[in-house]
């Protein structure tokens, strides 16, 4: 009877610090893997008018002073001669919460035309930018 007890509750008791262990080890694996099976979209389609028309800008910019791919997406928009609004969230807690409220979650953050681009892909920010249509 004892023994029935032991391995009735004490294996599940037991194993419960063995798979959240197991967890722990293997879950940035799986996530890796996941992400690279079904990588995010380059950009998302939509409606930014409201946006550009308060920015008055057609390519708007949330991002911060320190972090090197918003320094990047600064150096290729000026290279190629685009005009741009830029909102540095760091810096103002109005450009922080708009940030927010457009569930930004990384910076850079671009609304280029009808399209949003989440962090620095320079391919789909040029193609954006070659889509745009001159003014």
């Amino acid at each position: 009877m004892n023994m029935r007890l032991l391995t009735r509750w004490l294996l599940p008791v037991a194993a419960l610090p063995a798979f959240f262990l197991g967890g722990l080890h293997f879950a940035p694996a799986a996530s890796n893997a996941w992400r690279s099976w079904f990588p995010p979209p380059e950009f998302v389609s939509g409606d930014f008018s409201a946006l550009q028309a308060a920015a008055q800008s057609r390519v708007v910019l949330y991002a911060t002073s320190t972090c090197p791919y918003c320094a990047q997406v600064r150096r290729l928009l000026d290279g190629a001669g685009v005009s741009y609004r830029e909102y540095r969230i760091d810096a103002s807690t109005a450009a922080d919460a708009e940030f927010r409220r457009l569930d930004g979650r990384v910076v850079p953050l671009l609304f280029i035309g009808q399209r949003r681009i989440s962090g620095f892909r320079e391919q789909a920010i040029r193609d954006a930018l070659a889509v745009l249509p001159a003014q």
